[in-house]
């Protein structure tokens, strides 16, 4: 792909580490790679285009551990995924509702509609939401895996949305269970109702969204037991630019997905990735990123210094082994931030043995400092990301706060 312009743009104080030494710099993720001294981008630069509304901007909301994404388009808006973490230190929900809010005060136009609400998978990081969102805005169109798994964390969400959808009140609204039989190999699915958005008075570019992934069987157990591996896989075009959102996809589904589009693999080629499954060391390959050559890509996870249970702290997200994967040499995101950081990086989540298995078998978490200079961003480092992509293909990014600068820079 055209390697396109990317300008980093970090507002908000800048945060002290919490805990470690600063007497040394970190190392770059890839210790086996120098970190460049200086930042050079590509020489095939595109300027901002003249015409600023023609733009795509993604909004990867602060909702702690989980999933919630905002699409705006000069004429109309989606969301992938309503998160979010819940605890006694942060109400991931409260915080989705009050950026939509804001959102919508901004952009009355709107009238607080949502053309399109993709739910990835029934769990709870990515559910929790769906309910406030349902009762606060208009939604017009929903797009999940159809699973129904009552009695679980995530599953009684997404019974409640079909019940919802089932009130005769709601007859108006469009609903597709996404299936991966269902998905042409050669270009994907789409249709009005997956593609509700079009082009207006403000704006001559038209959206495109495609579907390419969804719930591979009814029984979640002949094909694997993990919702995550059912996620519906979404691809959003603006012009010339485009992102991938692939929910919690891990290695198994991935696999199911690139035998799908064999001989068509141009279909993941972009330039934006929301990292999956919160930077899971499971989620993101090197076929994936060879295929996707993105300039940029955004984790969706909360941040190391919540040091509570079901938080990324536990899990140990973001994860070396996705991030090395990002930031490879061959292959990995072809942008780089205005300066190089340092963040936490897990390099093992925490383990809890279970009733009758080996308590010995406990293991704590382990975190570390690591500098990155690529333009891999995420929530727990940055707070919520804003990336503006322009129809011309030239992508720009804020955030809401700043990691502390290299020491080596």
């Amino acid at each position: 792909m055209t390697r396109h312009a990317l300008l980093a743009l970090a507002c908000g104080a800048l945060i002290a580490c919490a805990g470690g030494s600063r007497d040394e710099p970190a190392p770059p993720i890839d210790t086996a790679l120098p970190l460049p001294p200086t930042i050079v981008r590509a020489a095939t630069l595109r300027a901002p285009p003249e015409d600023a509304r023609d733009v795509m901007r993604l909004h990867f909301i602060d909702i702690g551990q989980g999933d919630a994404t905002l699409l705006e388009f000069p004429c109309g808006a989606a969301l992938i995924d309503t998160g979010g973490e819940q605890n006694e230190r942060f109400d991931g929900v409260a915080a989705l509702v009050e950026y939509l809010d804001a959102f919508f005060a901004r952009r009355e136009d709107l009238d607080r509609t949502l053309d399109l609400l993709v739910l990835t998978h029934p769990h709870i990081d990515h559910l929790r939401g769906a309910d406030a969102v349902l009762e606060r805005y208009r939604v017009r169109n929903i797009v999940d895996n159809g699973s129904e798994r009552a009695g679980e964390i995530g599953g009684d969400e997404q019974i409640a949305v079909h019940r919802w959808l089932a009130d005769p009140a709601r007859a108006d609204v469009g609903y597709l269970h996404a299936k991966a039989a269902d998905m042409d190999p050669a270009r994907g699915n789409t249709s009005a109702l997956i593609d509700p958005i079009g082009a207006c008075e403000r704006s001559s570019v038209d959206p495109k969204f495609t579907l390419l992934w969804g719930q591979v069987t009814e029984d979640l157990e002949t094909y694997g037991d993990d919702p995550n591996n059912h996620s519906v896989v979404t691809r959003v075009e603006f012009g010339e630019a485009s992102a991938l959102f692939t929910g919690d996809l891990e290695f198994i589904g991935l696999s199911r997905l690139f035998e799908h589009y064999r001989g068509h693999e141009r279909l993941f080629d972009v330039d934006i990735y929301q990292v999956g499954h919160h930077g899971s060391k499971n989620a993101t390959t090197h076929y994936l990123m060879q295929a996707m050559s993105p300039e940029l890509a955004v984790i969706s996870a909360g941040p190391y210094e919540r040091d509570l249970d079901w938080t990324a702290r536990r899990y140990g997200h973001p994860n070396i082994t996705a991030l090395r994967e990002l930031v490879h040499h061959e292959h990995g995101v072809g942008g780089f931030r205005e300066r190089a950081v340092e963040v936490w990086v897990g390099i093992k989540g925490a383990w809890v043995p279970r009733a009758g298995e080996d308590p010995s078998r406990a293991r704590q978490e382990v975190f570390e400092r690591r500098t990155i200079a690529r333009a891999v961003y995420a929530t727990s480092w940055d707070g919520t990301v804003v990336v503006d992509a322009h129809a011309n293909g030239s992508l720009a990014v804020t955030t809401s706060r700043a990691p502390s600068p290299s020491a080596t820079q």
